[in-house]
This record gives structure tokens, C-alpha cells and sequence, in this order.
């Protein structure tokens, strides 16, 4: 008899499977994802499911830990299946809890059978853009537009009203500690609301409100958070742990001549990523991370160039994703890895960050997170 094989896609920081009522205009955070893995898996003559849970969006690393389990006993059953964590971002932090010996006690018998723990951008030792978002009221407001930022950029029915919201985005960016809300911001989100269905309206406000109230994540994906968090989360025992780097060039003038981003909205969307790209700091010195092996460094130097110690995928550096084997590099933006890539009709990008990420790299990269996970 066939071994069964169940697969658990979970998100990143805002913590969602899927928003909006209409198929051709739903957002999925792992867009594209699922199908491509069940027709390999399906093309390799396995037994397999692949399932998307959510999490709490911006609770603190044990809450989306446990939200996490929740979502999985939905599906579980007793049919002994092996089962295998994909973690994308934050995820990567909630899949290493899940198994983790200190949520033993609590964790549901199934999380014995967890083989596979895969985590793709995620900030193993941290992120210094948490420690921006963590200053108090600015930075709440800023994660807060962050989200609807990625809400406009992967809303097909959004597009006529993007570039006025993504340059008072860009413009909040900018601002700082000194920020002050353009006025025109909220005029043009109630605009949006306005198109939206009931359902949608009520998701995205939902979204505000956990964003504005939760915020423990913010801490705990501080440097300083995440090295507590790895010293009270150790790896367990019979459990393969690998990772994904990825990392996108650094934003710089002629980049955005060459890649003739001068036009909104594409200029503010390079903007934007150019800001969080500085955010992220990748140089930073609060960044601790474990001295590398030759065979790791020069993976990193293959995918990314010489330089990757600078690179940042523009949320979480580079440097900061390394955690158990590491099996794969690729040049891609935070979330080109989960199908939101500048390749439309089909794809549609979170970022334009000139990692040139496209279809073949898409591919590529899940194919050898199969081979990781199945083999």
C-alpha cells in the first residue's frame, strides 16, 4: 500500500489563505501554489494532499502557533498519513513551533507524524523592520497600510483605484516618525470599500481591526525576539528541517531607469519597495546570525552574487533565512516565491522589485521543495 503524504502550505505574517468572493478576483496567499504541487506530486505517482491553513495574523509566535494546529485538526484524520510543513515568511517561525519539543504538551497527536519542515524568506534571526514597526503608534499605522498595500496590489477589481492609494502608501513611507496621514488616503480606501462586496468589506475591516489590536508579532519578529524564540525552540529529533533563501537586488536609480519604472503606478510600487528594502537593513549590526558553512556560502554566492550579505528579499534579509539544510537560493522578492509575480495576466505581482522572478523560476523552485519534502 501506497504511503499517504499530507502537505500544510502555511502563510506569512498576515496570516491569510484566501480573501474575496468571486474566483477570477479572489486574493490567495499562496497563489498558483497548491495546483502546481498536486500536478507534481501527481506526475511523481504519489499519494498526496495539499492543504493551505491559516493563522492569526499579527498575534504573537504561539498564538499563530496554536491557530495554526486548529486549522490542521480540520483535515486531519487517523489514516497515518506522513505530514509535511511549508512555511512561508512567519510561517517558517509558526512550523518550527508547531513541532518544537515545548508545544509537545499541547500539540495534537498527529504532530507526531510531521517528517518535513520546509521554510521559504523566513526570518530565522529576525528582521530589523520588525523593530521599526514596533515603535509605538507610527509603526502600528505603518504595518496597518503595509496590509493594504498588499490587499490593493493583489486585488484584480482594485487597479482603478491604485495608484492614488499606492502614492499616499509611498508617501506614508516616507514620512517617518514625523508622519502625518495625506487626507486624500482615506478618501480614496473608502472609494475601495465602495467597490467591494459585503464579504469583502467585512474581511478587510476585520483585517484593520486584528492588525490594530494584535501586535505581538511585531515584537517577536524583532532580532532580539527571534534569537529568544530559537533559544526556546529546538529542533526536534526525526524531523528534516531545510530552507529557501531568496533575496532581490538592491533598489538603486539606475535600476529603475533600466527597468523603465518611471511611470505610476510602477514608480510609486518600486518606491515602496525601495523603503521597505531600507527598512529591512540587512547590514544592520542588532542582525546575529551563526557563522556558515563553505558549501552554504557558496550556494548563496550562486543565487544571489557575491554580495548577498547586503541583499534583502525586501522585507526579510537574506542572511537572516538560513535554518536547518539549506537546499535552495533564488533571486526573488518576498513574495515572488508564492506566485505574485510580474508576469500577468495570470500572476500578479506584490512587488516590482526587478528580481526578474518568472514562470520557469516558479517552477524550479518548488519542484526541488518536492524533491526536499519526498525524497
Amino acid at each position: 500500500m501506497a504511503m499517504k503524504h499530507r502537505v500544510y502550505l502555511i502563510p506569512g505574517f498576515f496570516g491569510f489563505t484566501q480573501l474575496g468572493d468571486k474566483e477570477e478576483e479572489r486574493i490567495a496567499y499562496f497563489q498558483h501554489v497548491p495546483g502546481l504541487l498536486e500536478q507534481r506530486i501527481k506526475a511523481r505517482n504519489l499519494d498526496a494532499q495539499v492543504i493551505p491553513v491559516g493563522s492569526a495574523p499579527t498575534s504573537g509566535l504561539e498564538a499563530r502557533a496554536r491557530s495554526v494546529l486548529q486549522e490542521m485538526a480540520k483535515t486531519e484524520t487517523e489514516d497515518g498519513a506522513v505530514l509535511h510543513l511549508i512555511g512561508h515568511s512567519t510561517g517558517g517561525l509558526d512550523a518550527r513551533c508547531i513541532v518544537s519539543p515545548r508545544m509537545a504538551a499541547e500539540a495534537p497527536a498527529f504532530v507526531k507524524r510531521v517528517r518535513t519542515v520546509v521554510t521559504i524568506s523566513t526570518p530565522h534571526h529576525g528582521t530589523p523592520m520588525a523593530t521599526v514597526f514596533n515603535q509605538g503608534d507610527v509603526g502600528k499605522a505603518l504595518l496597518r497600510y503595509l496590509w493594504l498595500f498588499t490587499y490593493l496590489a493583489l486585488h484584480r477589481k482594485a487597479m482603478p483605484l491604485r495608484t492614488a492609494v499606492l502614492q499616499a502608501v509611498y508617501r506614508l513611507t516616507r514620512l517617518g516618525d514625523s508622519m502625518g496621514v495625506p487626507p486624500n488616503l482615506f478618501t480614496e480606501v473608502a472609494r475601495l470599500m465602495a467597490t467591494l462586496s459585503e464579504n469583502e468589506r467585512v474581511s478587510l475591516n476585520q483585517y484593520f481591526e486584528q492588525i490594530g489590536e494584535h501586535q505581538e508579532l511585531i515584537r517577536d519578529l524583532t532580532p532580539a525576539g527571534v534569537e529568544d524564540f530559537n533559544r526556546s525552540t529546538p529542533d526536534r529529533e526525526g524531523v528534516r528541517y531545510g530552507s529557501v533563501v531568496t533575496g532581490a537586488p538592491p533598489p538603486s536609480l539606475l535600476r529603475r531607469l533600466s527597468l523603465r519604472l518611471l511611470l505610476p503606478p510602477d514608480s510609486f510600487i518600486y518606491g515602496i519597495f525601495a523603503s521597505l528594502y531600507a527598512l529591512s537593513a540587512p547590514l544592520s549590526p542588532t542582525l546575529k546570525v551563526p557563522e556558515r558553512t563553505a558549501a552554504e556560502n557558496q550556494l548563496l554566492t550562486e543565487a544571489l552574487g557575491k554580495k548577498f550579505e547586503a541583499w534583502s528579499d525586501g522585507i526579510v534579509p537574506s542572511r537572516s533565512q538560513l535554518w536547518g539544510q539549506l537546499f535552495y537560493g533564488v533571486t526573488a522578492d518576498h513574495m515572488d516565491v508564492m506566485g505574485h509575480f510580474d508576469q500577468p495576466e495570470q500572476y500578479i505581482s506584490w512587488l516590482k522589485s526587478g528580481s526578474n522572478f518568472h514562470e520557469p523560476d516558479f517552477f524550479a523552485l518548488w519542484e526541488r521543495v518536492l524533491d526536499f519534502t519526498m525524497g
